[in-house]
């Protein structure tokens, strides 16, 4: 978040789309060109602040000076890392879930974004067919890809259920 609380995506700072986490059992670990690793506890904050996301202001806990330091020497800009408080709660804007009270953190709006390998080769193809160069799926920043569907088959997906030997989660 900037210095008013309000978050800050890679829409407005491209280059945080280069800081790639890493979740361990107890940390995060960022990396990022140009910089030293930054471990991030899990289990400590340093205090407590409000911050904005969209229209929401949200309850979050700042990770501390040294991850604002390694954030804000990263972006060229004063940043603070700040981490979605689990006792709260942010729905996703109903309008777009069909109804469904989706819980989501700082996301922009959904908990989950999915894409499809096939949606991405046909993008692709159309890119090249314009003479353009191809993109990676990163470019679309998806929590979750999927394959085995046909191109552009995941924006009609209703419910996605996820099996582990042991039956659906």
């Amino acid at each position: 978040v900037d210095r008013d609380g309000r978050f800050v995506s890679q829409r407005e700072l491209p280059r945080l789309a280069l800081i790639r986490p890493t979740l361990r059992s107890d940390d995060m670990v960022l990396r990022a060109p140009g910089m030293l690793a930054l471990h991030v506890a899990l289990d400590r904050a340093e205090s407590e602040l409000r911050v904005r996301v969209w229209n929401d202001w949200v309850p979050a806990w700042d990770m501390g000076a040294l991850a604002a330091q390694w954030c804000s020497d990263f972006a060229g800009r004063a940043l603070r890392l700040v981490r979605f408080d689990p006792e709260q709660q942010r729905l996703a804007d109903m309008k777009w879930t069909g109804g469904v009270a989706a819980e989501t953190a700082f996301s922009d709006g959904f908990p989950l974004l999915v894409a499809s390998a096939a949606s991405l080769a046909d993008f692709n193809a159309r890119l090249a067919a314009r003479g353009t160069p191809a993109v990676t799926m990163q470019r679309f920043r998806p929590n979750l890809v999927l394959s085995g569907l046909q191109s552009w088959d995941e924006d009609h997906v209703d419910e996605l259920v996820l099996q582990t030997d042991e039956g659906p989660v």
